[in-house]
């Protein structure tokens, strides 16, 4: 039985949790709280509102992690932190069997089409939300649909630190590279109308879980 046919599908305005983990660092996340938007056979669509609070990782003394150069980066040790999530919200879509998820961006109001690609991979479900992994090589797709590698030289330094192998970093280009020819043939979830999306307006805004914890208040610190 496959992961999707386990948990029972969510419903629009249902609340989970959106989670990044790295088996490097078993015992941090990357996790957003967002409502679902859809939930169907071919996707998951999600909302995270402005202002969110998300867990993300930072190095020990509580810097982000790009303040660290070379492969130290990748194999520093890291702590847990909280922040609120800045700028406009954004709709994540996550399909079936895909090592990638698609993010949409308003570059004006009322207008999302401006498109993080971000390469991980593919999401499992649990009660709670979604799981996966982050790859680090992005695709960033302008409203012209022009297309751009980023984090390119953070891939190479994720290699040389040995989090992958060559053969997985070939896979994470192969990845990327079929991202870039399906925006080419406007493919879904890029031709599924949510450029004009907005969430409905009595959604409250998700929380952390009441378990969470953390090291560093990223808000705090700027108070």
């Amino acid at each position: 039985m496959s992961d999707h046919q386990q948990h029972q599908r969510w419903q629009r305005g249902d609340q989970i949790l959106w989670t990044y983990r790295n088996s490097d660092f078993p015992h941090l996340v990357d996790q957003r709280p967002v409502t679902v938007v859809a939930d169907d056979d071919h996707h998951l669509a999600v909302w995270m509102a402005a202002d969110t609070r998300m867990l993300y990782q930072v190095t020990t003394d509580g810097h982000d992690l790009r303040s660290v150069s070379g492969t130290d980066r990748f194999t520093a040790p890291r702590a847990q932190a909280v922040r609120n999530w800045v700028g406009s919200g954004i709709l994540a879509v996550f399909q079936p069997n895909t090592m990638y998820s698609v993010w949409f961006f308003e570059t004006k109001p009322g207008l999302r089409n401006s498109y993080y690609v971000n390469i991980e991979e593919e999401f499992t479900r649990s009660d709670s939300g979604i799981v996966t992994s982050d790859l680090v090589l992005d695709v960033l797709v302008g409203p012209d649909r022009d297309c751009a590698f980023k984090d390119e030289d953070e891939l190479e330094l994720a290699h040389r630190a040995g989090v992958f192998s060559t053969s997985k970093v070939e896979q994470i280009r192969q990845v990327a590279q079929q991202a870039v020819e399906d925006v080419e043939h406007w493919e879904f979830p890029f031709n599924a109308g949510y450029e004009g999306f907005q969430p409905d307006p009595d959604w409250t805004v998700p929380t952390l879980p009441a378990d969470a914890h953390w090291e560093f208040d990223d808000d705090a610190e700027r108070d």
